[in-house]
C-alpha cells in the first residue's frame, strides 16, 4: 500500500514540474570535489557487468528473505530511495552523487539516472532496472494529483505474460510485489494470480476511480547497469 517512501536524502521539493527538467538537463553547476565524485560514479557505471547487476539482485533478494536484516554491515534502510541506494552501493554505484539541496531521495535518484544512465518505458524492463512511480501518497497534501517521483523500486525478473516483480521498501516491510504494464488495471490475472500491486492507499480525497496499483502510478523505468547477457 503506501509506500515507505519519505525523504531520506535532502528535503522535499514543490515543484511539481521538475521531472521534465531533471529528464532534460541534470545537474547544472557543482563544486570541484563534487564534480571528482561524479567522475568517480560514472566510471564505476561504465565498468559495470553482468556480476553488477546480480550481486545487485542477490543482496536485493535476501533483504526480502530476511525481512530487511543488513547490508555491506549496515541496517538496511526502511525508506525506498534509502533502500535502492544502499544496493547499488553494493555494486559500487552511489545515486545520491547529483542530488540538489532541494531534493528527496528519489528525485536525487532521478538525477544521477539522466547523467549516468537511461531512461525507458519499455513494458518490459531487465531485471536490475529502476523503477520510478509518482503520485504514490498525496506528498505535498493539497489532494491533487501532482506528485512527481514519490516511490522508487528495483525490477527483479519479468515472467512471460509482462509482470515484472518489484522489490521495494514499503510500510509493509521491504517486499517483492508484481506490476504488470499490459494490463494496467487488473490486479490478478484469469487464474487469480495477482499481477498488479496496490501502490497508494486510498485516502479521503482519493475518488473511486483514482489510480492506486503500480502500473497506474508508474512513470519510467531507467538503466544505469549494464544489463545480464542473455542464455546466462
Amino acid at each position: 500500500m503506501t509506500p515507505a517512501c519519505r525523504p531520506s536524502f535532502l528535503s522535499i521539493a514543490g515543484a511539481a514540474g521538475l521531472l521534465w527538467l531533471v529528464l532534460a538537463a541534470g545537474c547544472a553547476t557543482a563544486s570541484a570535489s563534487r564534480r571528482e565524485v561524479r567522475a568517480g560514479s560514472e566510471k564505476e557505471v561504465r565498468a559495470g557487468s553482468e556480476t553488477n547487476v546480480e550481486q545487485v539482485l542477490r543482496t536485493a533478494r535476501a533483504t526480502v528473505a530476511e525481512g530487511g536484516g543488513e547490508v555491506d554491515g549496515r541496517p538496511v534502510p526502511r525508506d525506498c530511495s534509502g533502500f535502492v541506494h544502499a544496493i547499488y552501493r553494493i555494486a559500487g554505484v552511489d545515486l545520491f552523487t547529483e542530488g540538489q539541496s532541494t531534493d528527496n531521495g528519489v528525485r536525487a535518484i532521478a538525477r544521477f539516472v539522466s547523467r549516468h544512465g537511461r531512461w525507458h518505458r519499455r513494458t518490459v524492463p531487465a531485471p536490475g532496472d529502476l523503477v520510478f512511480f509518482d503520485n504514490s501518497y498525496d506528498r505535498n497534501g493539497d489532494g491533487l494529483f501532482n506528485d512527481r517521483f514519490t516511490h522508487v523500486g528495483i525490477v527483479d525478473q519479468v515472467s512471460a505474460d509482462g509482470t515484472a516483480m518489484i522489490i521495494h521498501a514499503s510500510n509493509h516491510g521491504i517486499v517483492r510485489e508484481p506490476m504488470n504494464l499490459l494490463r494496467p488495471h487488473e490486479t490478478a490475472d484469469a487464474q487469480g494470480q495477482p499481477i498488479n500491486t496496490p501502490l497508494r492507499r486510498r485516502g479521503p480525497r482519493d475518488s473511486p476511480r483514482t489510480p492506486h496499483l503500480m502500473s497506474e502510478l508508474f512513470a519510467g523505468f531507467a538503466t544505469v547497469l549494464p544489463p545480464i547477457p542473455s542464455g546466462s
